[in-house]
C-alpha cells in the first residue's frame, strides 16, 4: 500500500501549527511579564532636554528597572467597595524576603496599563491575560519597576473603569491601606504613599487620616480642594502677589490648606518642576501654607519635561480624569525623579530594602 504523502504532509503541518500556537501562547504570557525591551512603556515625550536633565543622563538609573521573574511574587485580591463596585488590589513583593518596605501607589498610569488593549493568543486563558495586564505597572511603568527592583513591595488598585475607582470613599481607602500594611512580608511600620498630581486631593486628605512612613507627591497643577481650577490665575501667578492670588481665586482655600497640612505627621517629598506653569502658583500658595502648618516637607526640582497626560473628555489642567489617559514620559527627568524618590524612601524606612537581581547579564527567561 502506497502512503498518501499529501495527507501525511497535512498532518505534519497541522501538528506544527498547534505546537507553534502552544509555544506562542507561552511566549505571550512571558512577554506580558518580560521587561527585555529598552523602549519606554508609553510614547516618549519630545527630546527637549534642559541643562540639568542633560547633565544627569550620565549616571541616571534605567528608565525601567528589569527584574527576574522568579525573584518576585505577584498577588491579586478582589475587593468590594461600599458602593457595591469591585476593584482589584494588585501587589508585587520580592520573594524570600521576610520583611520589606512597601509603597502604595496612586497613579493614573496603573489603571491605564491595566485596561490597555491587547491581542490574546489562543492557549492563554482569559484570567491569566487579565492578571498580566493588571500587573503590568510593576514591570512597564518607570515608577513601579524601579521601586520593585530596588526591593520595595508595590501595591495599587485598578478597576475596569475609573467610575469604580471614583466611587471609593475614605472608608474604602483606609481599609485598602490596612490590607497593604498587613500583607505578608510587608513591614507594617515602613509603608509609603506615592501619588501623582491627578490624585493630589485624595492623597493629601488620606494622609491626614493615615500615618505613612513617607509621602511622595507630584506638585499639583491646579487649585487644591476647589471646584474651580483658576487656570487664568495660575498662568499669571509669577506676576501676582500671594494676596492677589488668593483674592482672585478663593481666600477660604488658604485656611483649608493650612488646616489639612497641620494634621499630617508624615514627612513629605514634593516633586517640583520650575518649568511648570503651576510652579510660581504653588510657590505663593501651597508652600507658605505648608510652612505655616509646620509640615515637614522636602522638595526636589526636576527640570525639563517629565510626564504629560493626554486626557480624552477632560482638561489636563483640572486634575479630574474622565477617562483612562495616555501617559508620556521623558526618560532623563523621570530617571532623576525615581532616583531621588527611592533614596528618600530608603532613608525613611525602618527596614532595609534589598535590591533584586538585574537580569541584564543573565539568560533570557
Amino acid at each position: 500500500m502506497v502512503p498518501n504523502t499529501r495527507f501525511t504532509t497535512k498532518i505534519v503541518a497541522a501538528f506544527a501549527l498547534v505546537w507553534g500556537l502552544v509555544l506562542s501562547a507561552n511566549a505571550q504570557e512571558d512577554a506580558l511579564w518580560d521587561q527585555t525591551s529598552d523602549q519606554p512603556s508609553v510614547s516618549p515625550m519630545p527630546p527637549a532636554i534642559t541643562q540639568g536633565a542633560e547633565a544627569y543622563q550620565r549616571d541616571a538609573p534605567p528608565f525601567r528597572r528589569r527584574v527576574m521573574r522568579e525573584d518576585i511574587s505577584v498577588r491579586f485580591r478582589s475587593l468590594r467597595l461600599d458602593s457595591g463596585k469591585r476593584v482589584t488590589l494588585v501587589y508585587g513583593t520580592p520573594k524570600n524576603v521576610k520583611s520589606c518596605p512597601a509603597v502604595f501607589v496612586l497613579d493614573a498610569e496603573a489603571n491605564a496599563l491595566a485596561n490597555a488593549q491587547g491581542i490574546r493568543i489562543p492557549g492563554l486563558s482569559k484570567r491569566k491575560f487579565k492578571e498580566a495586564r493588571q500587573a503590568s505597572y510593576l514591570l512597564r511603568s518607570p515608577f513601579g519597576s524601579n521601586m520593585l527592583g530596588n526591593g520595595f513591595g508595590v501595591a495599587y488598585v485598578v478597576a475596569d473603569d475609573l467610575d469604580a475607582l471614583r466611587s471609593a470613599r475614605t472608608k474604602d481607602w483606609i481599609g485598602i491601606f490596612d490590607r497593604v500594611r498587613d500583607l505578608r512580608n510587608v513591614a507594617d511600620n515602613s509603608v509609603f504613599l506615592f501619588s501623582t498630581r491627578e490624585y493630589a486631593n485624595l492623597s493629601i486628605y488620606l494622609t491626614t487620616k493615615y500615618n505613612f512612613s513617607g509621602f511622595v507627591l507630584e506638585e499639583p497643577t491646579y487649585m487644591l480642594f476647589s471646584r474651580d481650577t483658576h487656570e487664568d490665575v495660575i498662568r499669571k501667578a509669577d506676576r501676582l502677589t500671594p494676596d492677589e492670588i488668593w483674592n482672585r481665586t478663593d481666600p477660604t482655600r488658604a485656611f483649608r490648606y493650612r488646616e489639612l497640612f497641620s494634621q499630617i505627621n508624615t514627612p513629605i517629598l514634593l516633586i517640583r518642576n520650575p518649568e511648570s506653569e503651576a510652579y510660581a502658583f504653588n510657590e505663593k500658595t501651597l508652600i507658605p501654607q505648608m510652612q505655616l502648618a509646620g509640615t515637614y516637607v522636602e522638595a526636589i526640582e526636576i527640570e525639563g519635561p517629565a510626564r504629560a497626560l493626554t486626557v480624552f473628555g477632560g482638561s489636563p489642567d483640572t486634575g479630574v480624569i474622565q477617562v483612562n489617559p495616555e501617559v508620556a514620559y521623558h526618560a532623563p527627568t523621570i530617571s532623576k525623579w525615581v532616583d531621588e524618590m527611592i533614596t528618600y524612601m530608603k532613608m525613611n524606612s525602618n527596614v532595609e530594602a534589598v535590591a533584586l537581581r538585574d537580569p541584564t547579564n543573565h539568560r533570557n527567561w
